[in-house]
């Protein structure tokens, strides 16, 4: 019985990094301490878009300017599944996102236009200490839709 409340324990551990994490990004509170309690030093994230994020610094820098682009997002993460193996652990979860574009109430062509996103999250976890840390997120889209989707489309778009 105790080993399986200590299975939970880290399992809610695991994703509540996820919870926390995007709950900052939603209320734009994303800081250093909450990159560095959700991720190892040289965490990766794998964008929709194909583009790859490394590193505390580089992972605060591209979401503040990733998400400064709207004026509200909203993300919901359900359906957790974990698995965890000694000191590392596997994560997949589905993700609904939406985005509204920041824009001019009077001559912005992005005013009001939103887009949708389902995405299945995967990740990878390594628990250092008492801790739990991701060192690797995959976001990757399995549908799109929105007014807003020609822009998203464009933005950051990997060359190759």
């Amino acid at each position: 019985m105790e080993d399986q409340l200590s299975i939970l324990i880290q399992k809610a551990q695991i994703s509540h990094l996820l919870t926390n994490y995007f709950g900052a990004i939603d209320d734009k509170k994303l800081d250093k301490t909450t990159v560095e309690t959700t991720f190892t030093e040289d965490a990766k994230i794998l964008r929709p878009n194909g583009s790859v994020t490394t590193g505390h610094d580089n992972i605060l820098d591209g979401h503040r300017k990733s998400f400064a682009r709207f004026k509200a997002t909203h993300h919901v993460i359900t359906d957790y599944i974990i698995d965890i193996h000694d000191h590392t652990a596997t994560l997949r979860a589905n993700l609904t996102a939406m985005h509204l574009w920041a824009g001019d109430d009077k001559n912005s062509p992005l005013h009001n236009k939103h887009f949708l996103a389902g995405a299945v999250l995967t990740a990878q976890a390594i628990k250092i200490g008492t801790n739990w840390r991701i060192s690797e997120l995959v976001n990757r889209n399995v549908w799109r839709t929105g007014d807003g989707m020609a822009e998203m489309a464009n933005y950051e778009r990997p060359e190759g």
